[in-house]
């Protein structure tokens, strides 16, 4: 029998050998974004670079050798920031008077998900979600209202009758669907909650219902029975005072037009300060004495209702292009519309951002120069030199243009 002597040769050559092709064939993505302005404060992110959507999730590029898209979209001139999230809006349309249509005014002002702000109590909030939170493309969250009604006779005031005060619903509500309802709701002022001693038990319920729901609180402000200040020790971080530039009787200032310091001190503590600018809750005049104080809300949102859909509301973009009429930054102002509603929700690793791996949500703006008349809530102007609006958004990986947009 011969013998077949292995030299050092050979041995070299079989081990270095491949053991197959490595030569891979480059990913095929279905949504590529190029050319557009990245701006992601969640990752310190602001420069010109591509986007890659991979089903419902954004793809880390810098990862792959090569790439290719089913569709590719150019962004050049536009600005690309993570999915806008509007905290505070009323959107159990058909059910609440106020109410508007999720979608169709989510894609119109760039917002891909929304928190309704206690539209149902306890005793509907099951058929908000029925009826919208699983019906809807937008994604929708819910705070639950203290009242068991909801918003559903909100201009009779939902808690002046002490018996619509259901915070062990609440609990229960929140238990029932925890992906939806997140938290608890109540309208703060006399009117509503009633003055003196019913007005503080109402306080206290939403407040004990936030915390044996383990959630958080949020605030409706104005012409309260008690002062901003007095309510600040029943909070804890986390728990929001919406409206926060609000007029009238209840507002951030003392006397002397200077921020409470027991305010400035609680948003230092992790207060959450947010706008929620509405049809009556927004004032240049405290805004801008905010503002030069140091005072930035943590977040912007709407309040976005029929009331205030046509003016002087109208979409998320607007509210945020007023906060670059008072001098916030860009980045600031995309800060306070995605990443910090996002960890107000819990949702940071999920949500308000464009990191590889995370939901593709994603809105697209253009930012117009010229000369734009920007209306508070109370019928006072100011004239701003830029305007945000909205090209479309990508939701869970679809892309949707605003055919009705404007200049």
């Amino acid at each position: 029998m011969a013998l077949y002597v292995v030299t050092p040769s050979d041995l070299h050559d079989y081990i270095n050998q491949p053991l197959h092709d490595s030569t891979e064939p480059p990913m095929e993505l279905d949504l590529l974004i190029t050319g557009g302005t990245v701006i992601d404060p969640s990752q310190n992110i602001h420069e010109v670079r591509e986007i890659g959507i991979s089903g419902t999730q954004i793809v880390d590029l810098e990862s792959l050798d090569s790439y290719s898209a089913k569709k590719t979209l150019d962004a050049s001139g536009q600005i690309v920031t993570p999915g806008l999230i509007d905290l505070h809006a009323h959107v159990y349309k058909r059910h609440v008077p106020i109410s508007i249509d999720a979608d169709a005014t989510s894609l119109a002002g760039g917002v891909t998900t929304v928190l309704d702000a206690g539209s149902a109590g306890s005793y509907n909030f099951e058929g908000f979600k029925h009826d919208v939170i699983d019906r809807v493309d937008t994604e929708v969250l819910g705070l639950v209202n203290l009242s068991c009604i909801g918003l559903v006779a909100a201009h009779y005031g939902e808690l002046m009758d002490a018996r619509y005060a259901d915070p062990d619903g609440v609990v229960e509500t929140i238990r029932r669907f925890p992906n939806q309802a997140v938290g608890v709701k109540i309208r703060a002022g006399a009117h509503i909650i009633g003055s003196g001693q019913q007005g503080w038990d109402n306080f206290k319920k939403a407040v004990q219902a936030a915390r044996d729901s383990e959630t958080w609180l949020m605030i409706h402000i104005g012409e309260c029975p008690m002062a901003l200040p007095e309510m600040i020790p029943h909070l804890q971080p986390g728990d929001c005072i919406t409206h926060c530039f609000k007029g009238g009787s209840t507002t951030v200032l003392n006397e002397a037009g200077r921020i409470h310091s027991e305010l400035a001190t609680a948003r230092d503590n992790g207060i959450i300060f947010d706008i929620g600018h509405g049809f009556g809750s927004f004032q240049w005049e405290i805004a801008e004495a905010a503002v030069e104080q140091g005072f930035i809300p943590t977040t912007i949102s709407t309040d976005l209702h029929l009331m205030n859909l046509h003016g002087p509301v109208f979409d998320m973009p607007t509210t945020m292009s007023k906060f670059l009429h008072l001098g916030v930054s860009l980045d600031d102002v995309v800060d306070m519309s995605t990443t910090q509603p996002a960890r107000v929700l819990g949702r940071a690793g999920d949500l308000g951002t464009l990191a590889p791996g995370t939901v593709a949500d994603i809105t697209l703006l253009e930012k117009h120069d010229g000369q734009f008349d920007y209306t508070d809530s109370y019928d006072q102007i100011r004239t701003g030199g830029e305007k945000l609006t909205a090209v479309g958004i990508v939701r869970r990986g679809e892309l949707h243009f605003n055919s009705n947009r404007t200049n």
